[in-house]
């Protein structure tokens, strides 16, 4: 049998009895299989356990499942031993006839699933910029709140009282057809606090052209960077070309993958422009592995201001899509009772979900 019909099968098996596995995954392992070989059985088993498994609580199930493929055990339902690997195309059918007429099973490989389900900072230099490419066709619903201004309604939340007396003059006076006002909708401001140091380095540049194709659908999006200094890139954004705009933005910035004072820039952010408005019942994204080499006071103290002028804050890390991952960072650990959120920012889906989370944050009271 061959590696790919081998490891598809097992894959397949795993999946029956209730582990998720991605097609990317398979991909991963028959990659390192290729290098490792299939004659060792306890090889095969760590290189599969490494590459299919994402959380400790499935050890187990994996275990049982590695025994019962590998050495003979059979599972009671019909498992397609007969797998063929392909890749993705429009008329691509799901099922083959073999060389003797069976029907086998037709497993395809899409590169585009395995780029949103990558980590960023394990892609090459083409993938990784296919997958900004990925992230810059987002299309975004704005976040909405309820505005001052009242416009005409059906609900009856507020009586128009001038539309209805002028419809009761055609009724002797009797305020026969009423008309009613309700508060209209607008779109909630969205900030982006992106941090830019070297830690970050690998990341920052995804969420940069989130924030680029958020700006352009959205309007109302002010986006920061994070590093020694704070850094307005809001209208270096302001192109059709996100590759022009992120040029414009990297010559407005000097400490690109330098140094973080995380605490004091969003002090100086508050300061000079969150107290002014731009925070001020906004949906505040901030984009940090929470590491921070200033005073944890001046990181709470920023943060607490923060958390006092907007409507909610997302805290995104890139680390925090480890299982196993504990908020130990200084400024994270500082920065964790004044988020409303903290979700990963690692791959294109990652950035798929928050695109999501932002449009549900919006209020509507």
């Amino acid at each position: 049998m061959k590696p790919e019909e081998l490891i598809t099968g097992f894959v397949e098996l795993l999946r029956v009895r209730g582990l998720r596995v991605p097609v990317s995954s398979s991909q991963d392992l028959l990659g390192a299989l290729a290098v490792v070989g299939i004659d060792d059985q306890e090889r095969v088993r760590e290189c599969a356990r490494a590459t299919l498994v994402k959380s400790q609580k499935d050890n187990e199930l994996f275990d049982n499942v590695f025994r019962e493929y590998f050495f003979g055990q059979h599972p009671d339902e019909e498992v397609p031993r007969q797998v063929t690997v392909g890749f993705d195309s429009q008329d691509a059918p799901e099922a083959e006839q073999d060389d003797d007429g069976q029907m086998q099973r037709v497993v395809r490989y899409s590169a585009v699933e395995r780029l949103r389900s990558a980590d960023l900072r394990s892609l090459e230099a083409a993938e990784r910029r296919e997958a900004l490419r990925l992230i810059e066709r987002f299309r975004f619903s704005p976040p909405l709140r309820r505005s001052y201004r009242f416009v005409k309604s059906r609900s009856v939340q507020r009586l128009d009282l001038s539309h209805t007396l002028r419809l009761s003059v055609a009724t002797s006076g009797e305020p026969i057809r009423r008309r009613f006002l309700s508060k209209g909708l607008r779109s909630r401001r969205l900030l982006f606090l992106v941090d830019i140091s070297g830690s970050m380095h690998a990341y920052a540049e995804g969420l940069l052209h989130f924030a680029w194709a958020a700006r352009r659908a959205l309007g109302d999006v002010h986006v920061f960077t994070l590093g020694t200094r704070l850094h307005n890139v809001s209208r270096a954004l302001d192109v059709s070309d996100p590759d022009r705009a992120m040029a414009q933005v990297s010559s407005l910035i000097d400490d690109f993958a330098g140094g973080t004072r995380l605490g004091a820039s969003l002090e100086t952010f508050n300061i000079e422009h969150g107290a002014r408005g731009v925070a001020r019942g906004a949906i505040v994204v901030v984009f940090s592995d929470g590491w921070d080499r200033g005073d944890p006071q001046v990181m709470e103290e920023a943060m607490g201001r923060l958390s006092r002028l907007a409507k909610s804050i997302l805290w995104v890390n890139p680390l925090a899509a480890a299982t196993d991952y504990a908020p130990l960072a200084r400024g994270m650990a500082t920065a964790l009772p004044y988020i409303d959120a903290l979700l990963p920012g690692e791959s294109v889906r990652s950035f798929e979900h928050l695109a999501r989370v932002i449009c549900s944050e919006g209020e509507l009271q």
